[in-house]
């Protein structure tokens, strides 16, 4: 029936005014009152309502009325009618030109529920063009379903028209034929006629990504743009990617310049994701652990990697294998937790200082690095001062050695002995003025310590310096200062001998008398 309706439609559209505006005035039923003609008040009086005097329109309904004013032929006489509704109602002339059909009906060629009411009254005639109610009804929901689906179209247009996407449909021939405002900004941005430039035929039923020179002083515009057949050629829908592009190439710069970065690295790095597999780690790890290639590359958890750097020797072994899963988890909490800072001391001699560092969302780091030659400098350093206090240590004289600010650097024990020190101090950083204090209180007081004070402060290239104190119990101590590298000051103090030995041999006794005395 809505088929038998739509084309009903489309034959008023042509012959008067579109069917939908005749569906409108004949569901609208309202008519012209005249009072003053009654074969109009006779008949049924709704629909559109012609009234003639002969060949002459004298008078028409409201709806009526408004087919003549809007109609494209004029209507005010009775050829004019009949030829505009000839094709729909093929016997309505011959009707007309009956003289006994002065009150008959003429249904439509097309649908039976239209019809031609007819009556004559001498020179009078009417001519009401009506519907029955069923197909009035089904017509007004028709017309009420095409005034929303314009609604809709309008909407569906506005939308594509102000949508952010670019959206834009071409011929076969590549010709422009609609743009919605985004793709003409982007065309006026870019000083260009179209975007893709004849290839149309080339994208058209796939999705590409594309990009665009804009200026010679700005970066490439980048799209991505899909596109859809169409009866009339395709359409175009395209987003703008540039930014996204841009912040992936720069990340991918980032990522290049740090695998770079960590391929020169001479410390080991090994990072391990939120699972606690390896994801990542360089050239230096790689040497220091001695691990096969295709281990690391197979993303291995972090206790299965300890565990064969356990097997190849390069953990420090524990005393037993207990302790050394506790081990492994001591590692991987305190990597995470960025605690995890020890030195891995290798039967080969070899020294890893192994330091965790965490990251977000779980993931943390092992960095491996090789300390031996450090160690190695260290103990030798070490032992090279133990050398050194030894051999001081064996001399007789008391020495100290300040350096430029006047700390203690180091003494020996015949220092420690003779001003009462505990030999526990040696290596004690003490500061000149309390070591001073100290000589003082067990000597007898001389201007000298002054001269001593202001040549151990004295910077710059100094003259050995060398003056005499007296201790409380009366020996002579006879005092020394050089100047050695690094701008340091060494004392020595050195118990003197008495000036007149033999005189204290003359007052010693003789075994010999003693022994002829008796």
């Amino acid at each position: 029936m809505l088929m038998h309706m739509a084309e009903l439609g489309a034959i008023l559209v042509a012959a008067m005014m579109g069917a939908v505006g005749i569906i409108a005035l004949l569901q609208t039923r309202q008519t012209h009152n005249s009072t003053h003609n009654p074969i109009i008040n006779g008949l049924n009086d709704g629909g559109m309502v012609f009234l003639f005097d002969g060949e002459v329109l004298i008078d028409a309904t409201i709806d009526a009325c408004a087919m003549v004013s809007h109609g494209t032929s004029n209507l005010s006489d009775l050829d004019a009618l009949m030829a505009s509704v000839a094709h729909e109602f093929p016997r309505l002339k011959e009707k007309l030109v009956d003289p006994a059909a002065t009150e008959t009906r003429v249904l439509s060629e097309n649908d039976p529920a239209v019809f031609v009411e007819i009556k004559r009254s001498n020179r009078r005639l009417r001519i009401a063009l009506n519907a029955d109610e069923a197909w009035t009804r089904e017509m007004a929901a028709l017309r009420m379903s095409c005034d929303a689906s314009n609604a809709e179209t309008a909407l569906m247009r506005q939308i594509t028209m102000h949508s952010p996407q670019l959206i834009w449909q071409n011929d076969q021939h590549g010709n422009l034929l609609w743009a919605n405002d985004a793709y003409a900004k982007t065309l006026r941005d870019l000083a260009m006629t179209t975007l893709v430039d004849g290839k149309e035929v080339l994208l058209a039923g796939k999705s590409t990504r594309i990009s665009v020179l804009s200026a010679a002083d700005e970066p490439l515009r980048w799209f991505d743009i899909s596109t859809v057949p169409h009866a009339d050629g395709v359409l175009h829908f395209a987003n703008d990617v540039s930014e996204g592009v841009h912040a992936s190439t720069a990340k991918k710069e980032v990522v290049e310049t740090l695998g770079r970065t960590f391929a020169e690295l001479s410390i080991g790095l090994a990072i391990f994701d939120k699972s606690r597999q390896l994801t990542i780690f360089n050239p230096a790890f790689l040497d220091m652990t001695n691990l096969p290639i295709d281990f690391l590359t197979g993303s291995p958890t972090i206790d299965t990697l300890l565990d064969r750097l356990r097997e190849l020797r390069m953990m420090p072994e524990p005393k037993n294998y207990i302790s050394w899963r506790e081990q492994f988890t001591a590692v991987e909490k305190g990597a995470k937790e960025g605690t995890y800072s020890e030195h891995w001391t290798l039967a080969d001699g070899q020294t890893y200082r192994v330091t965790g560092r965490p990251y977000p969302d779980g993931a943390f780091a092992l960095l491996f690095e090789d300390i031996s030659a450090e160690v190695s400098l260290t103990r030798r350093f070490r032992l090279d001062i133990e050398t050194g206090q030894a051999v001081l240590d064996t001399l007789s004289d008391a020495i100290a050695v300040f350096s430029a600010t006047g700390t203690l650097v180091m003494s020996n024990l015949a220092y420690a002995k003779l001003w009462s020190d505990g030999p526990q101090h040696i290596l004690e950083h003490r500061m000149l003025p309390s070591e001073m204090k100290a000589w003082q209180d067990q000597c007898i007081p001389t201007p000298m310590w002054n001269d001593m004070r202001d040549f151990i402060q004295q910077l710059g290239a100094r003259q050995p310096w060398s003056d005499d104190a007296m201790l409380d119990d009366g020996r002579r101590l006879h005092c020394n200062a050089n100047r050695i590298a690094g701008g340091m000051t060494m004392v020595r103090f050195a118990i003197a001998q008495p000036k007149r030995p033999e005189i204290r041999k003359l007052m010693l006794q003789d075994r010999t008398i003693l022994a002829s005395k008796r």
